[in-house]
């Protein structure tokens, strides 16, 4: 957070925080001016109307003048950005304007406008991009936190990836900024959801855990509570790869793990003659029985491949857990620009519209899932 970004320098004056002034910065919110919203909920009009109405009133909050200069940059972008998924999202249905999963949307359509167009333009660096982007992707947890099944769960999880007082403030500026009937109820809700992040300890600080074991079964639904004391005698690691092509993941090992071994899905594909144009299935069953090799003998090994989707990691992460492994992930990421420098570069390689695709999906690593999550950036 410490070097924010260049174009920040405008933040330095409370008046430059002007929706106009963002909307030349980012003129993709332009669009949202197309996006009808359900009446039922949104009177004020269209997501354009809304967003700008947000931006107004999360300036007027009283905590706003208690923030750094960081954290009303976030709090703002977190605002401007918070609908983009409805692009995306919205549609008709029963004769309603509905837009389902329009946060998850925007956190990853965020995410891509950033590190496509705009990070180096305005010198954005990852950890505020990923910061702005779960703001975004958890917007809406405070307003409906209590309708879900296990909210414990959802409130401790997004505590590992946000800065729950912002969230707090991102969603009562979405509320204010909005016309319905039922506002102050809606009101209510929000402010008991900061209660109750407080009372489970994760409204100041994310939610601390035992140690990293406690923490893992928890979150891969282990049947642990939050506060167990799970004893952790695990004694040999896997270490996951993650990251788009030509991200670095081969140079990474090769200069930091020369001594452990290594199970790669595109050395699979070479020695079995097997075309990445075909199905990944028999090359996935392939490594995870080489895989099992290790696992049984408690031998640390590296997983060498994409894995960018959080189901693939999720499956792999539960095969290492039964065996008894600490599991760590690496997440490797350079700049666009980097990446299509490399592209030219290299023969037989993924074609960069395939690549541009696996950016559009990615699931970005949180760091709660796995022991240990590093991200290697720039490499």
């Amino acid at each position: 957070m410490q070097n924010l970004m260049k174009v920040v320098f405008f933040i330095m004056d409370k008046t430059l925080f002007s929706f106009d002034y963002y909307l030349k910065l980012f003129p993709e919110i332009e669009q949202l001016k197309n996006i009808n919203q359900n009446p039922k909920y949104h009177k004020e009009g269209n997501v354009f109307i809304h967003t700008k109405k947000v931006c107004e009133q999360v300036k007027k909050l009283e905590q706003w003048n208690n923030l750094s200069n960081n954290e009303k940059f976030i709090l703002y972008m977190s605002c401007f950005f918070h609908d983009i998924g409805k692009l995306i999202c919205t549609k008709l249905e029963n004769g309603e304007i509905v837009s389902p999963k329009h946060a998850i949307i925007g956190a990853k359509t965020f995410r891509e406008l950033i590190y496509k167009v705009y990070s180096e333009q305005y010198n954005i660096d990852f950890y505020t991009r990923e910061t702005i982007a779960n703001l975004i992707k958890y917007h809406g947890l405070p307003l409906f936190f209590i309708e879900k099944t296990n909210l414990d769960y959802e409130i401790i999880k997004a505590s590992q990836c946000v800065n729950i007082q912002l969230l707090y403030l991102l969603a009562k500026a979405d509320l204010l900024g909005r016309d319905c009937d039922d506002k102050e109820n809606l009101l209510n809700n929000i402010e008991l959801f900061k209660d109750y992040c407080i009372e489970l300890n994760c409204f100041y600080n994310k939610k601390q855990f035992y140690n990293n074991y406690t923490r893992l079964l928890y979150f891969n639904n282990k049947n642990i509570w939050y506060n167990d004391e799970i004893f952790d005698n695990r004694k040999f690691k896997v270490i996951l790869m993650i990251g788009i092509p030509l991200s670095g993941k081969d140079t990474y090992i090769k200069e930091n793990f020369s001594n452990i071994p290594i199970i790669s899905l595109d050395d699979i594909r070479e020695e079995f003659k097997i075309s990445p144009k075909d199905s990944s299935k028999k090359v996935v069953t392939i490594v995870k029985e080489r895989a099992k090799v290790f696992l049984r003998q408690k031998k640390t090994f590296i997983w060498n491949a994409t894995n960018i989707i959080k189901d693939t990691r999720n499956s792999l992460l539960n095969l290492f857990i039964s065996y008894g492994a600490i599991v760590e992930y690496i997440y490797l990421e350079v700049p666009y620009k980097e990446i299509l420098k490399r592209y030219n570069k290299r023969e037989r390689i993924v074609p960069i519209n395939v690549i541009d695709k696996m950016i559009n999906k990615m699931d970005m690593v949180e760091p709660y899932e796995a022991d240990n999550v590093l991200y290697v950036l720039n490499n």
